[in-house]
């Protein structure tokens, strides 16, 4: 919008600027603000060549904004691409609790830990074999849950870091650390990712499978 939201490289064409701010208005947009850094976009992995930029923007109109007065623009770090994400919190939490259900996630087996921890937990349990399978149960639960949070601490311990190397002046020094803690939080997410995509799947073949079902009963085939 403004020259000054830029840092490095060349100056932005005027006329292009004025040209969006008139757009902003005649769409009867406002910008909501932003919270943490100021800059959006950022590229240059040396000093003489990086470039910081406010390009990524959270607008809306009145009504909108009377919706969610309390509305709340944040700036996320980010790994390897040149924009930071855009989190827009209207701050209207939901209250409800869903009962959880034991589930055996997918993503247990690739940890090492696994085999030896459910050893360790039938070994030392008590009981008949249903009381067995109970605590094995909630062994796994419990474990699973330790696995999350060391995952969830790594990844918050990163991006702190992140945080923190983004607000401080670039140097050598700086970039390029900003570039190996990137690369860890890359690999953090990219876990994520695969999880994420696995529960998917998962998902997409359950309702394919109810789906399919339900099609068949209605043909008169019965149930599969």
């Amino acid at each position: 919008m403004y020259d000054l939201k830029k840092k490095g490289g060349l100056l932005r064409d005027e006329r292009r600027m004025e040209m969006f701010r008139e757009a902003l208005e005649f769409c009867e947009l406002i910008d909501v603000g932003y919270s943490n850094r100021w800059f959006t976009w950022e590229r240059g992995n040396l000093t003489e060549t990086n470039i910081q930029e406010h390009l990524d923007r959270g607008a809306a109109n009145e009504n909108w904004i009377s919706m969610f007065p309390e509305v709340n623009v944040q700036h996320l770090v980010h790994s390897f691409s040149d924009h930071c994400p855009l989190l827009i919190d209207t701050n209207k939490e939901d209250k409800r609790r869903t009962k959880s259900h034991f589930k055996f996630e997918a993503w247990w087996i690739l940890k090492d830990s696994i085999v030896d921890e459910a050893k360790y937990i039938w070994k030392t349990a008590s009981g008949d074999f249903l009381k067995k399978l109970e605590i094995l149960k909630k062994g796994l639960e419990n474990w699973a849950r330790q696995m999350r949070r060391n995952k969830q601490w790594k990844k918050e311990f990163l991006t702190t870091k992140l945080s923190k190397l983004i607000e401080t002046e670039r140097d050598d020094i700086n970039l390029a650390e900003m570039i190996d803690t990137k690369i860890q939080l890359h690999f953090e997410i990219e876990k994520d990712e695969r999880y994420w995509e696995q529960r998917a799947r998962l998902n997409w073949l359950k309702v394919e499978i109810q789906l399919f079902s339900i099609a068949k009963q209605r043909r008169g085939g019965g149930r599969i």
